[in-house]
């Protein structure tokens, strides 16, 4: 009987240590969330700019991941150059670009479905190709070869465009929808962790169909 109660004290002791822990995990996550709000509000661009950065620099760790498990060095060039695009372009265009949608859409409703379908079209259709032209672009350019600029846009802007279709669609339909404006940069950076793998591994490839390693598969199933 002693040893039951003594094993019952342990095991509640043990309890209470693991709801400690979880309250310090959720006062320290609460801490850094209103850290990022309190300089987003205080220095957006820069926030923002940030933001990106660290999102490139992570989805380009993500598509060089099965490299570096295998052995093979990093590329640091590649990950500069990821983390340049963010930065540079990326974070302050987005700043700009979402703060217009949503300063000229619809301003009266701006989360109505109506509002949250035109602001997801013009991002879309407008947007998007843009942008993708814009990255392979700037990738070129920051190797040295603005000569093979418009080869890389016409090989491996639709290839891109196919991928981006079934991505980014349904998540602007949650970021119009139910994203605040300030926050929309850091939610596409999570999102774009993953996607941004995909453009690091399309950017590296030699062509649209023959895709460096990383994310083959996603590259060849479009």
């Amino acid at each position: 009987g002693e040893w039951v109660a003594e094993e019952k004290l342990l095991r509640c002791e043990r309890e209470r240590e693991r709801e400690r822990k979880r309250k310090r995990r959720e006062a320290e996550m609460s801490g850094i969330w209103a850290r990022y709000n309190a300089r987003l509000a205080e220095k957006p661009l820069q926030t923002k700019t940030l933001t990106s950065l660290t999102g490139f620099v992570l989805g380009d760790v993500v598509a060089q991941s099965p490299d570096l498990m295998a052995g093979k060095p990093w590329d640091s060039w590649r990950t500069a150059k990821m983390a340049i695009f963010g930065a540079c372009l990326h974070g302050p265009i987005g700043h700009y670009w979402y703060g217009f949608l949503d300063r000229s859409v619809m301003t009266a409703a701006p989360t109505s479905a109506a509002a949250v379908a035109t602001k997801t079209a013009i991002d879309q259709v407008f947007w998007a190709p843009i942008f993708t032209s814009i990255f392979f672009g700037t990738m070129k350019a920051l190797d040295g070869k603005a000569d093979e600029i418009s080869a890389e846009i016409e090989n491996k802007l639709w290839p891109t465009m196919k991928v981006n279709w079934t991505v980014w669609p349904a998540a602007h339909i949650i970021n119009f929808r139910f994203i605040p404006s300030s926050q929309r940069i850091l939610y596409i950076n999570v999102i774009q962790v993953g996607y941004n793998a995909f453009l690091s591994t399309m950017q590296a490839a030699k062509s649209a169909d023959e895709p460096a390693a990383g994310l083959p598969d996603a590259i060849k199933k479009n």
